[in-house]
């Protein structure tokens, strides 16, 4: 055990071993000194607890002598009906309040102190009132020459007597508990002396020991930085060595910053024999004298410092070099390691051509971006007034149409009439195909701010613009996250799944359910309803642009809305899918991410 101890004291570093040979005196110096401010300290709160528990016994005799007082100062005023025999019973009238307030102050700091202050304060207060009401009989009948009832100041004395015998009963009780709690803190306090003394001789013994330990290990210490000096003196020959075939150059330097060690790495790189060189100091290689310059312009060579310069090969041409003085030091010498970074700097030289093309190609795309911005925005325009010029004579074939009926009503026949209404309903359609479509192009161009949507009260607005029928029931999950996100492009995704679910019903107390999925980073959102379904063919069929299942004379119908729908939801990083059988209702599902794209908009 003692092998293995001293084995870990050897493979300690010298720093660490140096320091264990000064702490353990000072740590023996510091137990001392704790023990001597622990054993002060503790005779300090015994000597206070000590001189408090006999002050609370000679206050409680006190107040016990103040009552005893009044009561005989009562007694020998009623025998004799002097004013002689009062004075006792005024003076401690006057100093039972004293008392009580320091045996209060006292009682603080126990426990059950309040109580046992409110016990005693009754018992005297109660006394003393007895007292006065004997005081006020006597003093009333020498007034008015009636005898006073004895009867009535027998039960008082009587009531009195009670009293007191309790008074003199809790305050015995009161005082033998303190005597006792004050016997055993006396016991405690010589039994902490006790240990407080084997304490410091033991912490005595121990900064001995300590002191043969310290002197010991010292010794042992000196004799291994002797072994260890010898050590580095062979090592330094080890090092001439190792050097020799080190790949960079590896230049040692003394204390006054001349070159020692010139491997024979540096002397291929510079051309120098070593013994040219030696005594020189390392500005000697370098283009310009005094050139080893670290970055903040000191001319001091720094350790763990890196700087690049140019050397200098004995023909006379310069070169690019990389320079770094390590931190380890070899009897208060230095090691330059250098390095010839001529390949580096044209490997360097080609990256930053790439650079620069790179950049050349980043201003050509900015620049066909802009191009295409500005054909975003002529197309806008474009799509604007195309939609204006066409709707324009929309607008007026649909008024036509009905002067005509109006300037023909009862003339025309009914089938006329009906194609009339037809025409108008063909005009109405491509309006809205127009606007689909305008629509349908925003979608990823115009922009849309995120906010924080509620999704509850977003759909509560959406069926309340929907306006569906009194018997057509839809349901809303009662867990509808919030989310920050653009309100008006997940307004139109809701708007129109559950338009087309309250359009293409078959019944006119149809259902929908619209309920929510939480996935890591999106929710999945489902409207589903009780319509008359979906064959499977046909899924892939509706996210089309123009399709429609039935004829749009039979449901009128643009064929854009869950095109539009599609668009928005992967516009917005989601997914949208439908499951439905024929005749079992149908189920749109869609993913919205909780957190909005961080690139909102996409010129398309």
């Amino acid at each position: 055990m003692l092998r293995k101890a001293r084995r870990q004291w050897l493979q300690l570093p010298v720093r660490h071993r140096g320091a264990v040979v000064v702490a353990i005196p000072a740590t023996c110096l510091l137990i001392t000194f704790g023990a001597w401010i622990w054993s002060r300290q503790t005779a300090l709160v015994a000597q206070t607890t000590t001189d408090q528990t006999r002050q609370l016994i000679a206050e409680s005799t006190e107040l016990l002598n103040d009552l005893i007082d009044a009561e005989t100062a009562v007694r020998g005023y009623v025998l004799t009906q002097q004013d002689d025999f009062l004075e006792p019973y005024e003076q401690s009238v006057v100093e039972i309040p004293q008392t009580e307030a320091r045996l209060q102050n006292l009682l603080q700091a126990y426990p059950d102190g309040p109580e046992t202050f409110e016990r005693f304060q009754q018992l005297s207060q109660q006394r003393i009132s007895t007292l006065t009401e004997i005081l006020t009989l006597v003093e009333t009948s020498i007034e008015t020459g009636i005898e006073p009832p004895e009867d009535e100041i027998e039960r008082l004395l009587f009531e009195g007597k009670v009293v007191m015998d309790q008074v003199r009963s809790d305050i015995a009780q009161f005082q033998d508990h303190q005597q006792a709690v004050l016997e055993n803190y006396l016991q405690e306090r010589a039994l902490r002396q006790e240990r407080t003394t084997m304490l410091l001789w033991l912490t005595l013994a121990v900064s001995l020991l300590g002191s043969l330990a310290s002197l010991y290990l010292f010794r042992s210490l000196d004799y291994e930085l002797e072994n260890r000096e010898l050590l580095l003196r062979e090592n330094k020959s080890l090092l001439q060595a190792i050097v020799s075939h080190v790949i960079d150059g590896i230049v040692t330097l003394d204390r006054e910053g001349k070159i020692e060690i010139f491997n024979p790495s540096a002397s291929r790189m510079f051309g120098y024999q070593p013994y040219e060189v030696i005594g020189r100091e390392l500005d000697f290689l370098l283009e310009d004298e005094g050139g080893v310059v670290d970055p903040a312009g000191d001319s001091e060579i720094l350790p763990n410092r890196k700087w690049q310069t140019k050397g200098l090969r004995r023909v006379g041409t310069p070169f690019p070099v990389e320079i770094s003085v390590s931190d380890m030091q070899l009897d208060d010498r230095s090691i330059a390691i250098i390095r010839d970074i001529t390949e580096f700097q044209q490997s360097e030289a080609k990256l930053q051509a790439r650079a620069d093309e790179l950049v050349r190609l980043t201003a050509v795309l900015a620049q066909t971006n802009a191009t295409l911005e500005s054909r975003n925005k002529e197309l806008e325009q474009f799509a604007y007034v195309t939609s204006h010029d066409l709707k324009a004579p929309l607008r007026a074939i649909a008024s036509l149409s009905e002067w005509l009926e109006e300037d023909l009503e009862g003339q025309l026949p009914e089938e006329n009439t009906k194609q009339l209404q037809l025409l108008r309903g063909r005009v109405l359609r491509m309006e809205a195909l127009i606007n689909g479509l305008l629509d349908y192009s925003r979608i990823g161009r115009i922009q849309t701010a995120t906010e924080r949507v509620v999704v509850e009260e977003l759909l509560r607005e959406i069926l309340d613009s929907l306006a569906p029928p009194a018997s057509f029931r839809i349901d809303i999950a009662p867990d509808m996250p919030t989310l920050i996100t653009r309100r008006m492009l997940l307004r139109q995704v809701f708007a129109n799944l559950i338009g087309n679910a309250i359009k293409h019903s078959d019944r006119p107390d149809g259902h929908v359910q619209i309920s929510v999925h939480r996935r890591e980073d999106a929710y999945e959102f489902v409207v589903a309803d009780d319509g008359p379904g979906i064959a499977p063919e046909y899924h892939g069929k509706i996210f089309a642009i123009f399709q429609t299942l039935t004829a749009r004379d039979t449901k009128e119908s643009t064929g854009i809305g869950l095109s539009i729908v599609k668009k928005i939801v992967e516009t917005e990083g989601g997914a949208i899918w439908v499951e439905s059988q024929e005749g079992l209702g149908t189920a749109f599902h869609f993913t919205w991410l909780k957190q909005a794209p961080a690139v909102e908009f996409q010129n398309t």
